[in-house]
């Protein structure tokens, strides 16, 4: 289930996106990660891939960071039309299955339309079913932005890797608000 839907496009405040950034960033760093720094620890390759995949779902806070730091990044490769860093962000199988091209043709038809996705963050987003991990510990978030009339709607699952979670899937849409929610 690893693949990418639809798109966005503008100029993205260097405000927002280091927002963004920072919001993304606090998300992905795992608690044991941050402790082991502020301690001095260095984790090595072997210690980081013994690290236990979490079954519980993150809080608040932390979902509404994933979903919006993935939304600006989306936001941001459509106003550039540079996908390397949504790439980048991405699990090692949505690497493999996307290239940065790839990620371009996925979204165009929202890079055509100029839908603004990075607004996302300056409202929370709505989860159309709950938010849960599954029987592989992947996290997966389907919801929206309730906008009027037209809302973003999300569909993202997460992989745990390299000490975060990773995009391993990503599907965004703009469709009216009135739309079915399931």
């Amino acid at each position: 289930m690893r693949g990418t839907l639809s798109g966005a496009l503008g100029f993205v405040p260097a405000r927002r996106a280091a927002l963004a950034a920072l919001l993304f960033a606090g998300a992905c760093l795992p608690a044991s990660i941050a402790a082991a720094q502020g301690s001095g620890i260095t984790l090595g390759p072997d210690m980081r891939a013994q690290q236990p995949v979490s079954r519980a779902v993150p809080d608040e806070n932390t979902l509404a960071r994933l979903v919006w730091g993935t939304m600006v990044a989306l936001d941001n490769a459509n106003r550039t039309e540079n996908y390397s860093v949504l790439h980048t962000l991405g699990s090692t199988g949505f690497q493999r299955a996307n290239s940065a091209g790839q990620l371009s043709r996925n979204f165009a038809a929202l890079r055509a339309k100029r839908v603004d996705i990075g607004r996302a963050v300056l409202s929370t987003p709505s989860y159309y079913i709950p938010p849960r991990v599954d029987a592989e510990g992947k996290l997966r978030l389907r919801g929206g932005f309730d906008y009027r009339p037209q809302s973003i709607r999300f569909d993202i699952i997460y992989a745990q890797e390299r000490g975060g979670w990773r995009i391993d899937a990503l599907s965004v849409v703009q469709m009216r608000a009135d739309a079915p929610k399931n």
